[in-house]
């Protein structure tokens, strides 16, 4: 290795951070070793946001054998290597049995908001640097539900977690809320008082250019000749520079409470939304951001697909063979070819036997938790 970076040292600038670019973190917080110069270069904003876009997205998953968790990375073109899943180290206080109860929160630029015992202990972490970082006690008193995002504010290079506590009614509808922001620059939480909307879906946010978003739902009214009640689909983002939360539109059709299951997800960096009803499977996307209009279905999954009796279908990614990568709840992957119709279960080496919980895109990266170089 000596040699090696001896040489490197001689090379051009440009040509060094080229090569740079393209190797994995692990090598390159080796490397910062190697000089000064090689460590403002490596540890700089310019840098880790120049590695962060050549990256491999892969999938982080929660799975669970025998009453305990872990949290395993899936390199989802790869599936078929024997190396596609590896298991991550973490750990709280060099401790990892402290980690057998985690759950994946948040995604944002390679960090991950973990919560441990049931959400009672937050945590930041980048898996690909092993820095974790414990968030203050959160301070709500009362709370039946939470949900939580991850995301970015740019103008200030700091990561920040959006914190909504519902309390609902029997009818499943909020009657109350609170939301608190936490700075990750000023370690503190920011109460920021109630929630804006009624109700909303109790699932982890994704992640949209470092704003978090979350569907929720509106304007609830009876259907008529029907005792179903129709709400109208609403999308939120936390905008970090007002502080507020704000409403992307959504498709141009009603869904009914008790017999659709809606989801969002992110694809090839535009929102994404699956849409299950019935027989019925459908991916749409927002070609431009904002833009109601641009909102399009691009697949409708039928073939084999149906044979799944799933009432939730998670969509994660579009493969580099154009075969669309879907989870399946609590059991499975599965590879969809929409160009067919047909799709295949897939078994990733490694996973003996887990079981899969919810899933969520991360990308490998520098991005740091000490302050050094946030992106």
């Amino acid at each position: 290795m000596n040699q090696i970076s001896g040489q490197m040292r001689d090379l051009p600038q440009e040509v060094a951070v080229d090569i740079l670019l393209r190797l994995p973190v692990k090598s390159l917080l080796r490397f910062r070793c190697v000089c000064r110069s090689w460590y403002s270069l490596i540890c700089s904003p310019q840098f880790v946001a120049m590695h962060y876009k050549r990256a491999t997205q892969k999938v982080i998953v929660a799975t669970e054998r025998s009453g305990n968790i872990s949290l395993c990375s899936v390199d989802y073109d790869a599936v078929n290597n024997e190396n596609a899943m590896q298991e991550l180290d973490f750990s709280v206080d060099g401790n990892p049995k402290l980690s057998k109860s985690a759950e994946i929160l948040g995604s944002c630029n390679g960090l991950l908001l973990i919560g441990l015992y049931r959400n009672s202990f937050l945590y930041l972490w980048n898996p690909s640097t092993r820095e974790c970082k414990e968030l203050p006690d959160c301070p709500f008193v009362e709370h039946v539900c939470r949900v939580y995002g991850l995301g970015y504010h740019s103008r200030f290079n700091d990561y920040k977690v959006v914190v909504i506590n519902l309390v609902v009614d029997g009818a499943g509808l909020c009657r109350s809320s609170d939301v608190l922001v936490y700075s990750l620059k000023t370690h503190s939480w920011k109460y920021l008082g109630n929630f804006p909307y009624r109700a909303m879906h109790y699932v982890p946010s994704i992640n949209i250019d470092g704003v978090p978003h979350w569907l929720m739902y509106c304007e609830e009214h009876e259907e008529e000749d029907s005792d179903l009640n129709v709400a109208t689909l609403g999308i939120s983002c936390f905008d970090f520079e007002s502080e507020l939360f704000k409403e992307v539109p959504g498709p141009d059709f009603e869904w009914h409470n008790n017999q659709t299951t809606l989801d969002l997800a992110v694809l090839q960096g535009c929102l994404c939304l699956t849409f299950i009803r019935g027989g019925n499977r459908e991916i749409w996307v927002m070609k431009e951001y904002g833009m109601k209009e641009s909102w399009v279905k691009l697949f409708n999954l039928m073939g084999s697909i149906a044979q799944y009796p799933f009432h939730r279908l998670y969509f994660l990614a579009l493969m580099k063979s154009g075969d669309i990568l879907v989870q399946i709840l609590g059991a499975r992957f599965v590879v969809y070819d929409p160009s067919k119709n047909v799709c295949k279960e897939i078994v990733i080496p490694g996973n003996n036997n887990r079981e899969l919980g919810l899933t969520m895109l991360y990308v490998e990266s520098l991005v740091s938790l000490r302050g050094e170089a946030h992106r």
